[in-house]
């Protein structure tokens, strides 16, 4: 009989041992995969939303706008916007490019003046790529980049006791020191997650942000979609030489250099749900090794008639640990179910997760499926039971004949 058949008799025969240790293994693995799902899940809405809330896959502008961020004068536009989008959309990657104009300034109604963070945007492709249209919470979106509307925050809106339709005046600097003013009228209202920024933004046209701020063709950056995330670091490095061959002095910026708050996140998962991890190996690997040292007792007679009849002790130690991982084999298969099945009811449970500090509503909770998680998960188990059965089959093997058929 071969080593695993053998270990599967043992398996089958001690029914009641092996469903106590799969038990473990099951809800081990099933752990495993679900907190690998949502983590997962979290930090891919996260970077997603990153993105899609303005930030795009790549930014191009002037390297001194990176270097201090002096955004709202227009001391570092981009010079030759016109040959640097050319130059974006000529690659094969780059969806959309969206010119932006940054500014800051005041929004009055007349009687009380509060300061905002404007930008004036390309509607209709941003509303195709971005989520700014996607926020609106009354009104309606811009229609074109000429139009003299203004897209307000709700605690904008409210510190002004605006709404769809009121007409504003927005004040702010130009590029020469100069203090300008335009009218405008409010299109629409956008609930924004992060609070602070609900509070002070403002959108608007190009057209108008470009006569409020004396831009004539100058913008502020270049925001590019591509049509891959996973894209963004060879687009950049494609794009970098094609810009220096036109001559054009620009920097590339790739989202995940600009997104410092997604980084942080990501690290800050990433150790939570790694000290998760290393506690629940240390109690599985602390329930198995309890029960396997439990069965090489109970089974101490059998061992001893085994080495009686001519077994080797190496035979003894590798049936063991067959045995650990034929468990760990058919755990990890039945947790892998288990896993699906509980990620579909907490997919259809509609249980709001609380909004996370500086949002200002929840999302509803989303378990994907990880198949690194399920990978590391198996692994883990794999490895917990070999480590859990090594000891108890190497007692085992070292047992005297005689006294372990002696054994009561």
């Amino acid at each position: 009989m071969t080593l695993w058949a053998l270990a599967w008799r043992n398996v089958a025969r001690h029914r009641r041992r092996s469903l106590l240790t799969g038990g473990v293994v099951v809800f081990g693995f099933a752990a495993f995969a679900l907190a690998g799902g949502f983590m997962a899940q979290s930090l891919e809405g996260l970077r997603d939303g990153t993105i899609r809330s303005g930030m795009g896959h790549l930014q191009v502008a002037d390297p001194a706008e990176f270097e201090d961020g002096s955004a709202g004068t227009l001391e570092h536009a981009l010079s030759r916007a016109a040959d640097v989008d050319a130059v974006l959309r000529a690659d094969p990657d780059v969806l959309e490019v969206l010119p932006r104009l940054d500014f800051v300034g005041l929004l009055t109604n007349g009687s009380r003046s509060v300061p905002f963070l404007g930008v004036g945007l390309d509607p209709l492709p941003e509303a195709r790529t971005m989520d700014h249209a996607k926020a609106l919470h009354k009104g309606r979106w811009l229609r074109d980049r000429s139009e003299r509307s203004v897209i307000l925050g709700t605690g904008l809106a409210a510190a002004l006791s605006l709404g769809v339709d009121d007409p504003v005046t927005l004040l702010a600097t130009t590029s020469d020191g100069t203090l300008n003013a335009v009218d405008a009228t409010v299109a629409g209202l956008a609930q924004l997650p992060i609070k602070e920024l609900d509070d002070r933004f403002l959108a608007t046209s190009l057209g108008l942000a470009s006569d409020l701020l004396a831009a004539g063709d100058r913008v502020s950056k270049l925001v590019v979609v591509l049509r891959d995330t996973a894209a963004a670091g060879a687009a950049s490095e494609r794009i970098r030489p094609a810009l220096r061959a036109r001559g054009i002095v620009a920097a590339v910026k790739v989202w995940d250099e600009l997104a410092q708050f997604y980084s942080q996140v990501r690290v800050l998962y990433i150790g939570i749900f790694g000290f998760m991890g290393l506690i629940l190996v240390a109690v599985v690997l602390l329930a198995v090794a309890n029960i396997m040292l439990m069965a090489a007792a109970e089974r101490t007679r059998e061992i001893g008639t085994l080495r009686a009849i001519g077994t080797r002790s190496r035979f003894i130690r590798r049936m063991f640990l067959a045995e650990g991982i034929l468990l760990a084999l058919l755990g990890c298969a039945a947790g892998a179910v288990l896993s699906l099945l509980l990620r579909e009811a907490l997919n259809h449970s509609g249980i709001m997760l609380p909004p996370p500090p500086g949002a200002t509503h929840g999302v509803p909770l989303h378990v994907r499926v990880y198949l690194a998680a399920y990978a590391a998960g198996a692994a883990a188990m794999l490895a917990t039971l070999a480590l859990a059965s090594w000891f108890p089959a190497r007692r085992a093997a070292r047992m005297s004949i005689i006294e372990a058929l002696a054994h009561v």
